[in-house]
């Protein structure tokens, strides 16, 4: 296990390791990572707006929510996609909020890193303090949890 000397040492450390750039573990080059990224999450995007997640037989279902019958922090997350792709945010909120809530910040990591490939030093990536990353692990759990409570109007998270 390292030890850091603080928190600008640690900082390095996310920043410099080869998990954090999946692209280097493997040997892609950093472009054809982000297009080969992009292609990938236009098939996906393609393949979700045309087949409706609601319709039975087109997805699989939730492994957890079979096996247990409760709704995982994941459940609901295709049909709020669709939503998205078809230009409703509210409806994808109903479906899965953190989904809704989360995905500008994906779409902008995206951006910021296909950027910096691109075009070499640019926009900023988002430097997240630890200590959000653990509220944020903490508000999934909460929201786990909540979404399985039978008690409106928490019971309104499930899907």
């Amino acid at each position: 296990m390292r030890e850091f000397i603080g928190v600008r040492d640690m900082a390095l450390y996310l920043r410099t390791e080869s998990w954090a750039r999946p692209h280097r573990a493997y040997g892609i080059p950093e472009k054809a990572f982000y297009v080969g990224l992009a292609l990938l999450a236009l098939t996906g995007a393609a393949m979700l707006y045309v087949l409706d997640p609601r319709e039975a037989g087109n997805y699989p279902v939730c492994p957890f929510l079979g096996l247990t019958e409760y709704h995982c922090p994941g459940c609901g997350t295709l049909r709020a996609l669709h939503q998205l792709l078809h230009g409703n945010p509210l409806g994808a909120a109903g479906y899965n909020l953190l989904t809704a809530l989360s995905m500008p910040f994906i779409g902008y990591a995206f951006v910021v890193g296909a950027l910096r490939a691109y075009r070499g030093p640019g926009p900023r990536p988002l430097f997240v303090n630890p200590k959000l990353i653990w509220g944020l692990f903490l508000g999934i759990v909460a929201f786990w949890v909540l979404r399985n409570v039978p008690v409106e109007p928490v019971s309104m998270l499930a899907p």
